[in-house]
């Protein structure tokens, strides 16, 4: 067991760099959607992955991470244990599988310091690179074309994935989920008026239990960030709150900077 999960962890390193060859990575693909080992592993990665390329972004606030590293190992572990470096991704990784728990307390930590010191914009651009980086897969297998628009984003294809996305939704109206990745892959590639279009459409999907429509459409308002948008978006956070909708509780940390 110990040998399969070394030999995951290369294969993860190897295609989160993009040095896995194509014929290795649609297998490993297809093994990440049977084996929820590997699938949980995987989220960890790119969690991790996203947590250092902020770190390299905002290094000058290393020494407040590192105290706050500090306290939490003090706090839930023995006053012997390491504290938690930045030095290398690699290292991350080899942290994450020992010691997760201080990891996830130590992103907290993290978001929280930085996040109080960003506008709305720049959290905005946050959530874009780190939440809709990566699409995920359902764990059933199931090859429809939703699931390979999915695939199609994740691998960055994402004229592929729009294409695929807005067939299942032409198909099939009452797909919200194929209106809303499409209006991810427009948001990811910058085509804000296409990628709001969208979010109209699904925030005026009333029956919807779980509907995050106009939370997305401000986060793509504050990516535009032209001349009123902000102020736009701004409202659009504060109905999200209010109604406690898909989003609120990023809206309200927004909001609280």
């Amino acid at each position: 067991m110990n040998d399969n999960k070394h030999f995951n962890t290369a294969q993860i390193e190897r295609y989160l760099s993009g040095d896995m060859p194509s014929e290795e990575k649609l297998g490993f693909e297809a093994s990440i959607e049977s084996n929820k080992e590997l699938f949980d592993l995987l989220q960890i990665y790119r969690t991790i992955d996203a947590e250092m390329h902020n770190t390299e972004k905002y290094s000058s606030h290393e020494a407040a991470l590192r105290s706050t590293l500090q306290k939490l190992n003090a706090a839930y572990f023995r006053s012997e244990a390491p504290v938690i470096r930045m030095n290398s991704r690699k290292q991350w990784y080899r942290v994450a599988m020992s010691a997760a728990a201080v990891l996830v307390l130590a992103l907290a930590g993290y978001f929280l310091f930085f996040q109080s010191r960003a506008d709305l914009p720049q959290l905005a651009d946050r959530y874009v690179k780190e939440d809709l980086l990566h699409l995920s897969l359902t764990m059933d297998g199931a090859k429809d074309s939703l699931q390979q628009g999915m695939a199609a984003y994740n691998n960055k294809d994402y004229p592929q994935a729009i294409q695929l996305f807005e067939a299942v939704y032409k198909a099939h109206p009452d797909n919200s989920d194929a209106l809303k990745y499409a209006g991810i892959a427009y948001l990811i590639t910058k085509a804000y008026n296409r990628a709001l279009a969208c979010f109209d459409e699904l925030a005026a999907k009333k029956e919807l239990f779980s509907n995050p429509g106009v939370f997305l459409k401000a986060v793509t308002l504050l990516q535009r960030n032209q001349q009123g948008d902000k102020e736009q978006a701004e409202q659009l956070l504060q109905q999200v709150m209010d109604e406690k909708s898909d989003g609120s509780k990023e809206a309200a940390r927004w909001l609280k900077k």
